[in-house]
């Protein structure tokens, strides 16, 4: 069925010379979108948007053909233009990169990097404590 839509979405666009955006849209997989989210996550949210914090991670899912996550368990965290604001918790959080999560293991102390995408807090970088 998703395939018939596409498929009507672009014939219709075509038609017209364009491509609509829910047909771009829709064809893009999780994993995808989320490289695509890491490319461009510097131009989609100022530095004011960023917050750095530290944390110990409890999980990691490595999403393989989805988006992959890892949960932490952080401090408060605040972006100086006030777009995030989390209390210390236990949260799972999507990363924009999947290979950030290459040497890292439940119980490993961290240092990470957040912004709000597309309405969700990810984490755009991330590295052990030294």
């Amino acid at each position: 069925m998703r395939q018939a839509v596409v498929f009507v979405a672009i014939a219709l666009g075509s038609a017209a010379g364009i491509v609509p955006a829910a047909a771009q849209t829709l064809t893009s997989t999780p994993s995808e979108w989320m490289e695509k989210l890491n490319r461009e996550h510097r131009y989609l949210v100022s530095p004011s948007g960023h917050v750095h914090a530290k944390g110990q991670i409890k999980a990691i899912d490595s999403g393989l053909g989805a988006a992959p996550s890892v949960t932490i368990l952080t401090e408060d965290m605040q972006s100086a233009d006030g777009s995030i604001r989390m209390q210390a918790m236990e949260m799972p959080f999507h990363v924009t990169n999947r290979r950030m999560l290459k040497d890292l293991r439940p119980g490993d102390f961290v240092q990470f990097e957040v912004a709000r995408l597309r309405n969700a807090v990810m984490i755009t970088n991330i590295r052990k404590s030294r």
